[in-house]
């Protein structure tokens, strides 16, 4: 007997299952979370044969009507940025969810509410907050209080960087060259104002807010689960950022190289 397909889009329970699995991708969530949150809450609003694959670019859904009738989707997934209070937002409405606490347009109600959530972190106080992380990286590599305050203002500018570059709607890797270059460019002119600092110090603070960590991590998780497909993908993601951050640090010490020898000359 052939299955009729209907047009996913519009069905309340495909939204609420779209919303809920794109919020956790597009804000930091691991894949496979994604997929067992759809998968309970297709189960709590009474459908079967509940199926989903999700990859960091696109989200498959599929599933079986209490009256039969299979409906499918496919979603394009924008990664967005790291908001992990969304992806606990979403966590718990599945909890209610399959707890009978809430229907499914109270569900759904929800979801559209915590899409419109603003970030945890105004770049206002991304600009502290980057000082204080390059600050303790710069003690931990066995920095002074010279090298903390260098190198914290060294990731405070890097940050009002990538802001600009945000607001501008510039891809992340021309951040992350940005990023690169001014670490290294920055702690070199700051050493000629004060020859004492140690330059490994803080050029190892100011890197450090850099570095793809969740990337990375994200990687491990998912194909040690064996999830290949988004496991190479956060890993080829988090190996392009170290790449470009590396590559704009060349640049920046080719062109102190090509400074330093017309000076000499």
């Amino acid at each position: 007997m052939k299955e009729k397909l209907t047009p996913a889009l519009d069905q309340p329970c495909m939204e609420a299952l779209q919303l809920a699995g794109r919020i956790i991708i597009e804000n930091g969530g691991e894949t496979y979370r994604a997929e067992e949150t759809i998968a309970h809450m297709g189960m709590a609003l009474g459908l079967t044969e509940v199926e989903s694959f999700a990859v960091p670019s696109g989200l498959f859904i599929s599933y079986r009507r209490p009256d039969g009738v299979l409906e499918t989707s496919v979603k394009r997934v924008h990664r967005q940025e790291t908001n992990l209070t969304r992806v606990d937002w979403v966590n718990r409405i599945s909890r209610m969810l399959s707890a009978g606490e809430l229907d499914l347009m109270q569900a759904l109600s929800r979801l559209r509410g915590i899409q419109r959530l603003p970030g945890p972190v105004s770049s206002v106080w991304r600009l502290p907050a980057a000082l204080v992380c390059a600050g303790g990286f710069s003690l931990l590599f066995g920095g002074g209080w010279k090298e903390v305050l260098c190198s914290g203002l060294i990731a405070a500018l890097v940050q009002l960087a990538g802001n600009l570059f945000s607001r501008f709607r510039m891809h992340w890797y021309a951040a992350s060259i940005a990023g690169g270059f001014l670490t290294e460019l920055l702690p070199h002119l700051a050493v000629l104002l004060v020859p004492e600092i140690s330059m490994a110090a803080t050029v190892a603070g100011a890197l450090m807010p850099l570095v793809p960590g969740l990337a990375m991590t994200n990687a491990v998780q998912d194909t040690l689960r064996g999830d290949m497909v988004s496991g190479m993908s956060h890993g080829t993601q988090a190996l392009l950022t170290a790449c470009c951050i590396a590559g704009g640090a060349l640049l920046s010490a080719a062109l102190l190289g090509f400074l330093q020898r017309r000076m000499i000359l």
